[in-house]
This record gives structure tokens, sequence and C-alpha cells, in this order.
């Protein structure tokens, strides 16, 4: 996730209108919530994200993947909650920029590496201009070259950190999270929601293929309770949370 200057509320709205074409040609569709529960957004326009702020309080974990330069939300939850905030990020350019910002708070900690199917290194495609590093050949915004950079399984993540249980996992890792599905069923016990934004917009994947991931969180026990308005970002929860209070 990168943060792009001049992105502002018109910029969305041409998102938005978009999304009313993709609808109108069979290429996107309205999902049906599975919980109706008190919501919070917290961030920028472009980097925000809808969470249920009740089941937050100052104890809890966040692991943010893909960092880019807004941590807008990360920031705004450590604020409102007082909680930590665990972000991940394997690009140069995120690692860069974090060790750049001054007076960030104690209780967020970045680690330079990305989510992965294995612990070790994998290729990246890098970006042509100043866009998102993915492991999908197939993104709109990568070019020709390629990287080699670290990436840990979410089980590893998980055991590394001093908690067991991850109250927001959030991933933003431009494709990735599609190979990724097994490994976060396979660790749910360990997540409470679960935020994830999927690619089908930027030729990653079609949108069958988001739509059978969705469908298979759902049936694994992830109860969608969000979809942001241009279809990208989707919000689960699991657990006791998951009910309507």
């Amino acid at each position: 996730m990168t943060y792009m200057k001049g992105w502002s509320h018109t910029r969305l709205f041409a998102r938005q209108l978009k999304r009313i074409g993709r609808l109108a040609t069979g290429r996107d569709i309205i999902y049906r919530y599975d919980a109706r529960l008190p919501k919070l957004r917290l961030g920028t326009v472009y980097g925000g994200w809808t969470i249920v702020p009740d089941a937050l309080t100052n104890d809890s974990v966040i692991c943010s993947f893909g960092v880019g330069n807004d941590i807008s939300f990360d920031l705004e939850t450590i604020e409102k909650f007082g909680l930590t905030v665990h972000g991940f990020d394997p690009s140069p350019e995120a690692v860069r920029w974090i060790s750049e910002q001054v007076n960030l708070p104690a209780n967020y900690v970045f680690h330079p590496y990305g989510l992965g199917k294995e612990d070790g290194e994998v290729t990246f495609s890098v970006p042509e201009a100043g866009g998102m590093y993915s492991l999908s050949e197939s993104h709109r915004h990568v070019g020709k070259k390629k990287v080699s950079l670290p990436v840990r399984t979410l089980t590893s993540v998980i055991r590394s950190l001093p908690v067991r249980f991850v109250n927001v996992l959030k991933l933003d890792i431009e494709g990735a999270e599609y190979d990724l599905i097994d490994d976060l069923i396979e660790n749910r016990s360990s997540i409470g929601q679960l935020l994830i934004e999927f690619h089908h917009r930027i030729g990653v994947a079609p949108l069958k293929r988001t739509v059978s991931c969705v469908n298979r969180l759902r049936a694994a026990g992830f109860a969608l309770f969000h979809v942001s308005s241009t279809s990208s970002e989707f919000s689960f929860i699991r657990g006791k949370d998951a009910n309507p209070h």
C-alpha cells in the first residue's frame, strides 16, 4: 500500500462511479453481510479501513501488512485505543520511509519483511513508478524488473509475537492474498478481525477468484461485516464478536 499525493474524495468518487459501471456490466457484485455491527472507519481516504471498535481495547494487537508510506490507520488505532500495532513491509522504499519518520509511538513496531507462503526470500516485481511491489507479474503497476525480498508465513509471524492472538489482521499485499487464504483459514483461531484488500480490479485475478476467496473465508467462520464503496477492501470478524448486539 502506498499513499498517493493528491488523493481526494473526488478521486474516490470517480472510483465509485467506475464500480457502478462494473456492476452494470457484470464485472462486480454486491455482497451480503453476515453481521450488522457498530463500525468505525479510521485512516485517510486512501489508507483507511473499517473495524468493529467494540472488540478492541488497549491490550489488543494489530498486524498491519502493507505499509508503503501511509500508516494513518495504524496511528489512529493507536491514538484511539492505546493498543499495539506491528507494521510489516519488505519494500526498500517502505523501509526507508519508516526510518525517516520521527516521533512514532512506542507501541508502533515495524518489521522489514512481508507475508508469504514460506519463510525466506521470494521474487517480487518492482513497480514502474513509485507504486507497489507485487508477487504477481500481472499486477497493473509493476514492470519487468525483479528483486528478492524477505517474507514469513503467518504461522511464523504469530509465533514471533509476544501474544498468540491478533485482534486485527490487515492485509494490503498487492495480490499475494489469493495464495494465502489457506493460511488464514488454518490460523483462524488466532485472528479476531480480518481486513483484506483483494486486487481483482488491477489485473491480478478475475472477479470470480475474489468471490471464491470471500466465500471460503465466510465458510471458515469469518463473518463479513463491511465492503468498501469501491468493492476492494473487505472486513470480517470471528467469534463471539460476530454476533449482533
